[in-house]
This record gives C-alpha cells, sequence and structure tokens, in this order.
C-alpha cells in the first residue's frame, strides 16, 4: 500500500503535465528509442513516464524537467536538467540493476 501512495504523484503529475523523463534527440529515433528501453526494462520504469522527442539542437534546450537528457548527432547523451529530489524520492522505487 505504500508503495502504490508514493506512485500515486507520480503517476497524476505524468498525466497532468509532461512525461517527467524526457529524451530528447537531435536525428537518431532510434538510438533515443534505445535509451528509452534501457529505462524500462533495466530500470523497470513504466513507459508512460518517459517520453521522446526530436530537436535541431540538443546545446539549445533550456528545459527545467524533472529528467531531461538528450542524444546528439554524435551519440553523446546529454544531461540538460535534473531534479535530484525526484530522483531520490521517487525513482529510488524502481529497480537498480
Amino acid at each position: 500500500m505504500k508503495f502504490a501512495i508514493k506512485l500515486l504523484p507520480l503517476f497524476i503529475t505524468a498525466k497532468i503535465f509532461a512525461s517527467p523523463i524526457q529524451i530528447f534527440y537531435e536525428d537518431r529515433p532510434s538510438q533515443a528509442q534505445i535509451v528509452k528501453d534501457i529505462f524500462t526494462k533495466t530500470y523497470s520504469i513504466p513507459e508512460e513516464l518517459i517520453s521522446l522527442e526530436e530537436v535541431k539542437n540538443c546545446e539549445g534546450l533550456r528545459n527545467k524537467g524533472k529528467l531531461d537528457v538528450c542524444l546528439n548527432n554524435n551519440g553523446d547523451l546529454l544531461v540538460v536538467s535534473v531534479d535530484r529530489g525526484f530522483i531520490s524520492e521517487s525513482l529510488k522505487i524502481f529497480q537498480a540493476p
């Protein structure tokens, strides 16, 4: 029950706002999907909490989401923003590898 209560605000937030985990990519949707698969399969994070979005340039992103990363044309995964409280409180319930 305690587990469900902790998840409730996370799912409510996910439905009202954008997904708390956003994976942006410049040109490689297949590689962005691999990153999403790592979150879902390795860490057991529900797909509903993760979104993929194409952008022109990772360097220009100024998002202030819970966890935003961007895959650039070189294949580098850049951290755009991270809310450490979200990571330590909300994502700790999911499986770590």
